[in-house]
């Protein structure tokens, strides 16, 4: 007879509690942008049991709020923010990627060095262009280049509007591939508080990390 998994009440209400988010704030999306919505709630979900392991680290809150905030400008269609939001995501994660606090100072060049050398040190597959262009593209957004090509009206209109976020589907398939790489750095690099974090919880990590995600997470915990 096979052991039970205890965790298995708790998994079937973290489900819940992703469906009945989306299906209360965003059941207006297609099967397939609900599906890129649940891989990102998934995450917010991993980082909650990150900060409950270790809930000192500003980074985890940081980027926790930053990723909900984005969320929140995708349903508000507020793009500028939207950006905003995504370059404060890579940022954190990358500090948290690199062991950088919230208080020293140091480059986007820089950063970007330190993590080709953590990827390289640990020989893990990652995508480092996609990072590096959606930061680069956010920058664009974020110290208003697109807004300074605009008349007066249409800024007037873009900065007000409360609608459903342009490229809605284009963003989500790009968001889903960038916070992949990021989150997979973070199970790499912070191996031993995500491994503490769900000791005895396994099963729920391969659910909300994903089975390929996992089994990095597992490679790295061996090595």
């Amino acid at each position: 007879m096979g052991t039970i998994d205890i965790t298995l009440p708790e998994l079937v209400d973290l489900k819940e509690e992703i469906n009945s988010f989306i299906e209360l704030e965003f059941n207006n999306l297609d099967e397939q942008e609900k599906n890129h919505l649940r891989f990102i709630l998934k995450r917010i979900v991993f980082l909650k049991y990150l900060i409950r392991q270790n809930g000192e680290d500003y980074r985890l809150n940081a980027l926790t709020s930053d990723i909900m905030y984005l969320i929140s400008s995708i349903k508000k269609g507020e793009t500028r923010y939207y950006y905003f939001n995504l370059r404060s995501i890579i940022e954190q994660s990358l500090r948290l990627i690199n062991g950088i606090t919230s208080k020293d100072t140091i480059s986007n060049a820089s950063i970007m060095e330190k993590t080709q050398e953590l990827v390289s040190e640990h020989s893990v597959e990652i995508n480092l262009d996609i990072i590096k262009d959606e930061y680069n593209t956010s920058c664009l957004y974020v110290h208003g280049n697109e807004d300074a090509k605009m008349e007066l009206a249409q800024f007037y209109n873009n900065c007000m509007e409360n609608k459903p976020i342009k490229g809605l589907s284009q963003k989500l398939n790009v968001l889903v591939k960038l916070i992949k790489e990021l989150f997979d750095l973070i199970l790499v690099s912070q191996n031993s508080i995500v491994d503490a974090a769900y000791h005895r919880r396994k099963t729920i990590l391969k659910f909300l990390v994903g089975q390929q995600s996992y089994q990095k997470f597992e490679q790295y915990k061996l090595d």
